[in-house]
């Protein structure tokens, strides 16, 4: 037990270091005074079957105080109302072309989209996602500011049920700890780069230097794949807050928790053996419940701590996956579900394959 609890206290301490050090570099586009005008901005929503959201995403956008904007919707080959309701809400509506061989069906909808596109700046961003009328504006001028090239805005995470309050903020907090941590995306001597696929801005002439959509076309996670292309392309996505200018619910329910993140974490463990993956899943499984088991049966002095970091990291992330407090001594389960769940999806990927959105990738 006593390994156990050790592996617990310093995966959750060093998690609760990471989110102290990122605090005093963490950017704002609500610190900043937004355009009202500027270079034209090229809006492009890649959708698949998102009837049920892609109304109010698309009029959040029409509505930005910023301008010039235009704002292009690829419909990627939907099978409901998707095309419709986007160009109810004033979109221009782009028919997706057939999905062809060694391509993502997201990467290929957001290359025909800057495909027609115009602007000098190219917003990406998701058919789910409401933006106040203020987000583009100040996220422009905050990326010009910075002028590393890009911004990505780390949007607000909304939950409807009891599943999504548990496993999003957990989420949040292994992202943010172990796969991308602030300090080394933001260094320029790493190769860590993440990106929030709701929210990518970025200068059309980086976008074209690196290749598009078209260098990452066989990347299942096309945001993580896109702002490693760019830092590796001497720019740099710089992650954002925004608050409550840019949010989402991303899932609903856990069904859809279930297969979003199967497919999300599906690159990483599933990269090497099942041996691999297994192992991988298992100590993550143990360092999300160690400190509770340790606090309650011992060593008492190490499960406390695990859990005091627990906490500090959960509450740390509050401002991107908000829930009340009652809920943040939960974060061992949401982070338990995920890590089982990283064994699942890579066991996907090892056996053929990951199945997203009706289709089938290698």
């Amino acid at each position: 037990m006593r390994i156990a609890a050790c592996l617990g206290a310093l995966t959750w301490g060093w998690a609760a270091l990471v989110a102290l050090l990122d605090r005093w570099a963490r950017l704002d586009v609500r610190d900043v005074e937004p355009e009202p005008n500027g270079p034209l901005v090229s809006v492009i929503v890649p959708a698949r079957d998102e009837e049920r959201g892609i109304e109010r995403a698309v009029a959040s956008l029409v509505a930005q105080d910023y301008g010039p904007t235009e704002v292009i919707v690829v419909d990627d080959e939907s099978s409901d109302r998707t095309a419709e309701r986007a160009a109810a809400a004033g979109a221009r509506v782009l028919a997706g072309e057939p999905l062809p061989p060694g391509w993502v069906g997201k990467s290929w909808a957001c290359h025909q989209g800057f495909r027609a596109a115009q602007g000098e700046w190219l917003l990406f961003t998701d058919a789910d996602v409401f933006h106040a009328p203020e987000a583009l504006g100040r996220a422009l001028a905050l990326a010009r500011r910075e002028g590393r090239g890009g911004l990505t805005v780390l949007c607000r995470l909304d939950s409807g049920s009891l599943t999504e309050r548990i496993v999003q903020p957990a989420a949040v907090v292994l992202i943010r700890s172990f796969v991308a941590p602030g300090f080394l995306i933001r260094s320029p001597r790493t190769k860590v780069a993440l990106a929030a696929g709701g929210f990518i801005l970025i200068e059309r002439a980086l976008y074209e230097r690196i290749g598009g959509h078209e260098a990452i076309r066989d990347r299942l996670i096309d945001d993580q794949a896109l702002a490693q292309a760019v830092k590796a392309g001497g720019g740099l996505l710089v992650p954002a807050f925004a608050g409550e200018l840019v949010h989402v619910r991303m899932y609903e329910g856990a069904g859809e928790l279930w297969r979003g993140w199967r497919k999300n974490t599906s690159v990483g463990l599933a990269r090497g053996s099942a041996g691999l993956a297994a192992a991988g899943a298992v100590g993550g499984a143990v360092a999300s419940v160690a400190p509770l088991v340790a606090l309650a049966r011992g060593p008492r002095l190490l499960g406390l701590a695990g859990v005091v970091a627990q906490l500090l990291a959960r509450a740390d992330v509050d401002p991107i996956a908000p829930s009340p407090r009652r809920y943040w001594a939960t974060l061992p389960l949401g982070a338990l579900f995920l890590s089982l769940l990283s064994l699942r999806s890579s066991l996907d990927r090892l056996r053929g394959g990951v199945e997203w959105r009706g289709r089938r990738y290698a």
